[in-house]
């Protein structure tokens, strides 16, 4: 069988909303699964994975029947889906009686469930969330009791307060592939069967790097898989060195080539190094006004020259304060760092007393 992996979609999430560039994050995050499933439609496979968070929080009822009228346009994919622990299902949610379209299987139950797909000579396992918390290792005990059939787990979870997972355990409970969400971050373990899609879009900007789905064939003695990036944007960390010659207009300038050559529509965290002149200042929001930027970081350090420094103030807190240092050389890098902080606050405390 074709299938495809996918999870962690959090549709109702609004991320960066707060900045101008941002505000329609919100919206992407559902053009990129609708685009999912138009790819599906042009390319069929014959299941559709779904592990968990497929929305941000409780969908709303037209939030429901917008997704199944989604899932209607690919009637010959099976789509089997979980809630995760941010759609945990709650008093009153509407996952209860939904009913979704023919195609459509969908775990109801907070123990687990074995779901038969004959078309597909297949089971699959797993079950929802019914609070934001689990703590049990609820996937690590079971084992399949058709083991000739194709038999996949879809769980959600792998951190200690969201179902632990010990892969070891998993992998000897005889699933031929266990489709895992919760962790953003995509990872393929092909030796033990077991694959975390990672988000379809980042969704904060701890979701560094591309995101995606899982592609794969599946057989009974065949497992191949790949991860396949989607997203409309990525969160990028771009670092920049400086000089002591640099200038302000040549630090914007460089970062904006960095960033065009780098995907103009990402989201990057700037972080700022090297050496800079004592009187060079960084501001942070002119370069803000790069691109989709969500942070600037200045690591830069200035460039003293030592030497001189204290012979011009051997007689006061200054000389005395590098001295102390220079006499203990070579510095750590966390030694290096008092140092020329150091210096900065007592250059500034003595020129605010002129």
């Amino acid at each position: 069988m074709r299938f495809i992996h996918t999870g962690d979609i959090h549709l109702g999430a609004n991320p960066e909303s707060k900045r101008e560039w941002g505000q329609k994050r919100g919206d992407e995050i559902w053009n990129t699964f609708e685009r999912l499933i138009k790819e599906i439609k042009i390319n069929p496979v014959d299941l559709l994975i779904i592990s968990g968070d497929l929305f941000h929080r409780q969908p709303l009822l037209r939030e429901l029947k917008e997704v199944d009228y989604l899932f209607s346009t690919i009637p010959d994919t099976t789509v089997v889906l979980c809630a995760g622990n941010h759609d945990a299902i709650k008093k009153g949610s509407f996952y209860k009686d939904f009913q979704w379209s023919n195609n459509v299987l969908f775990f109801n139950d907070k123990n687990i469930q074995k779901i038969a797909l004959p078309k597909l000579n297949a089971y699959v396992y797993g079950l929802s969330y019914f609070e934001n918390e689990i703590t049990d290792p609820l996937y690590d005990h079971i084992i399949v009791d058709e083991p000739e059939q194709i038999n996949i787990l879809v769980g959600h979870g792998g951190d200690e307060k969201h179902i632990p997972i010990n892969r070891r355990k998993i992998a000897m409970s005889g699933f031929d592939y266990v489709a895992m969400g919760h962790i953003h971050i995509p990872d393929i373990d092909e030796k033990n069967k077991i694959a975390y899609c990672g988000s379809l879009e980042p969704i904060d900007c701890g979701d560094i790097g591309e995101r995606g789905y899982i592609s794969g064939i599946l057989e009974k003695d065949r497992l191949d898989i790949e991860f396949i990036p989607f997203a409309k944007r990525s969160y990028k960390e771009l670092t920049y060195t400086v000089n002591p010659k640099i200038t302000n207009m040549e630090l914007r300038h460089r970062l904006k080539d960095a960033i065009t050559e780098s995907g103009e529509d990402n989201m990057y965290m700037i972080i700022l190094d090297g050496y800079r002149n004592p009187d060079f200042e960084i501001y942070p929001s002119d370069i803000e006004g790069l691109g989709n930027i969500v942070s600037v970081q200045d690591e830069t350090v200035p460039d003293f020259d030592f030497e001189e420094l204290y012979e011009e103030n051997k007689d006061n807190i200054l000389g005395m304060f590098i001295q102390k240092h220079l006499d203990h050389e070579p510095l750590s890098p966390l030694e290096q760092k008092t140092l020329y902080y150091g210096t900065k606050a007592l250059l500034d405390a003595m020129e605010d007393r002129i």
